[in-house]
């Protein structure tokens, strides 16, 4: 791929392992790579202007207390003020879909990721700014332990998915693609 890209996330663990394998050029950002921490404005705001020198920003870190959103709402300001153009893809999670009663605040922070990556990727498309992608999978290998008896997609297939959005031409912007491991085994494939 001849498109620069920039990535948060841990080179050593999920899909940002995934991403650094099939695309070592990629920069990794991170508290383990280059000790930002993401939950703070600061990090935010110097990743946003690191990011808008590159075609492809990959949104990937699952940032706890809205992070994951906040962060992708500055780096689409920052790379539409100065003109940049970016592809920023926000990678989130099918438990998007699902509600249920709890204090766990995930599924209700990817929510929150999808439909802010949906109003600012319409605002791209409608009236000029990065294109913004959305991104969610079903349970990744990396998750097996979590839920033993379900068929799970692969780290590789996950980077396929983002791979085949960040290659769509630059007059067309994918804007949600989600996929899902199929869970009922007998029934006929292929």
């Amino acid at each position: 791929m001849n498109k620069s890209i920039i990535c948060t996330g841990n080179p050593e663990f999920g899909v940002a392992s995934e991403i650094a394998k099939r695309w070592p050029q990629t920069e990794i950002v991170g508290r383990t790579t280059w000790g930002y921490d993401l939950c703070e404005d600061s990090y935010k705001n110097k990743l946003a202007e690191k990011a808008s020198n590159y075609d492809v920003f990959i949104n990937c870190s699952a940032l706890w207390h809205y992070h994951q959103t906040l962060l992708l709402d500055i780096v689409f300001k920052f790379a539409l003020s100065n003109r940049k153009r970016l592809h920023i893809v926000s990678l989130g999670s099918t438990t998007d879909r699902t509600t249920k009663g709890s204090d766990w605040h995930y599924q209700q922070e990817k929510k929150a990721l999808k439909s802010t990556s949906n109003a600012l990727g319409l605002k791209g498309v409608w009236t000029g700014g990065p294109r913004v992608s959305y991104v969610s999978f079903g349970t990744l290998t990396n998750n097996q332990h979590k839920h033993p008896d379900r068929a799970v997609m692969t780290l590789a297939e996950a980077v396929d998915c983002i791979e085949y959005v960040i290659n769509t031409p630059e007059h067309l912007c994918v804007s949600e693609l989600i996929v899902d491991p199929l869970q009922h085994k007998d029934w006929p494939i292929g």
